[in-house]
């Protein structure tokens, strides 16, 4: 395929590409296959227990200068982060925890990626503010043991295929009742010219980069109402933060490539459901504040790029202004502001290096 030193075609065949996953699990995967765990055994697995400390993000290679001071912007906040098992996704959890986030509850399909990420939380994490060096676990719960167990669990994990949501989706709405932050995160791409893909990946694509940030969306709302009608006797005068939704998104939404038709379809998709969601959420939520903002990344460095060339990566780089890739950590920052800042809705951060403007 033809290469033009100022065109994103053909680099673009292979932004954020990821292994192609199964159409389908052997059996839906949800909240129910692994329980809350204090100090206990995880079903088939080994006890897992954290001593929660002061976040410290982990420098890349190449730091760029970028430094980032530990801050309390999402104290008392329950965040979910779809997607929250590596890359992007990974660097937001870091973050939020960073920022004093009550609980950072991780959705993905693989229990085994799930733990692993939690793992790695444990290990770049300091003294949190506030902590009292207690021992905590990693929490895994049944929406039964939610009123039993509200904080003993700083780190969740919940088991489940967003692409898939139907077979759960009653537990995942009754997961939302407490989140105040959603984080949209998840995504895969396989490269492919449209002729030659295969029309499970097409709908694979669509169904886990937009189908899913719409049916977590959906259960947020839901189970936002569910709360309101639960707690109509606070007390009057009270004025509780808003939630947010934030969708990660992507340049192939807003700028053209070959190869990730499906994947620019869906990311393009997020746009859509963010803009409409912000409208939709004020008309019909009534005394419910739910803002809806996206992040429109460009080349991160994450091992989603992990296969580009040597000789790719300083043409791409050439190419933008900046005349590097972004860090996750940028993005996550990124994440915090759209979360915190109460007049943030229909908010769409360009983060590309410049990238979007040649």
């Amino acid at each position: 395929m033809a290469r033009s030193a100022g065109s994103l075609r053909a680099p673009l065949t292979r932004w954020r590409v990821t292994p192609s996953l199964p159409c389908a699990l052997s059996r839906p995967s949800n909240i129910w296959d692994i329980r809350y765990i204090s100090g206990q055994q995880v079903s088939n697995n080994a006890s897992l227990t954290y001593t929660l400390r002061s976040f410290s993000s982990q420098p890349n290679k190449g730091d760029n200068g970028i430094s980032f001071q530990p801050g309390n912007r999402l104290a008392g906040r329950n965040c979910m982060i779809t997607g929250g098992t590596s890359g992007i996704g990974f660097a937001i959890a870091e973050r939020f925890l960073q920022e004093g986030a009550s609980t950072i509850t991780l959705v993905g399909r693989s229990q085994a990626r799930l733990e692993e990420a939690a793992t790695k939380l444990e290990s770049l994490t300091g003294t949190l503010p506030g902590s009292d060096d207690s021992t905590s676990a990693i929490a895994t719960r049944t929406p039964e043991e939610d009123s039993q167990q509200d904080n003993e669990g700083k780190i969740r994990l919940l088991v489940g295929d967003v692409s898939n949501a139907g077979p759960w989706m009653r537990e995942l709405e009754k997961e939302m009742s407490n989140i105040d932050i959603l984080v949209n995160a998840a995504g895969i791409s396989i490269s492919n010219i449209l002729p030659r893909s295969e029309l499970a990946d097409i709908s694979m694509i669509l169904r886990t980069n937009l189908e899913g940030a719409m049916l977590t969306s959906r259960a947020l709302l839901r189970a936002s109402v569910r709360s309101r009608m639960r707690n109509r006797t606070q007390a009057a005068g009270t004025k509780p933060h808003s939630k947010c939704i934030i969708n990660v998104s992507s340049l192939l939404a807003l700028k053209g490539g070959t190869g990730a038709v499906p994947y620019a379809a869906s990311k393009a998709g997020l746009l859509g459901l963010t803009r409409s969601l912000a409208v939709e959420a004020s008309a019909s939520m009534k005394d419910i504040v739910i803002r809806s903002n996206a992040i429109v990344p460009g080349y991160i460095e994450t091992p989603m790029i992990a296969d580009f060339t040597p000789g790719e990566i300083t043409r791409l780089k050439d190419l933008i202004p900046l005349h590097r890739f972004g860090d996750p950590r940028e993005i996550a920052d990124a994440a915090v502001f759209l979360a915190q800042n109460e007049y943030a809705n229909n908010c769409v951060l360009n983060l590309d290096g410049g990238l979007s403007a040649v």
